[in-house]
């Protein structure tokens, strides 16, 4: 079995602090929303399981960049 560097739950609990912590925003967590970070989230932890090299942080604060700037367009 693939041991994997980082769970889609990590990734999300990760995105979530990088998004209000970090970046200081209010996210409404509604079913929509919800749904959108946790798609970005299980992509995030996908690629970092499946890359070599990648460093887990600066691929989910990019997808949570592209997020935010989709947010604000």
């Amino acid at each position: 079995m693939i041991e994997s560097r980082i769970t889609k739950e990590e990734a999300l609990s990760f995105l979530l602090t990088f998004l209000v912590v970090d970046q200081g925003r209010t996210v409404e967590l509604d079913a929509v929303t919800l749904f959108h970070l946790m798609r970005i989230a299980s992509e995030a932890a996908t690629t970092v399981n499946s890359e070599d090299g990648v460093i887990p942080h600066e691929v989910i604060e990019d997808a949570a960049r592209a997020w935010i700037a989709e947010q604000d367009g």
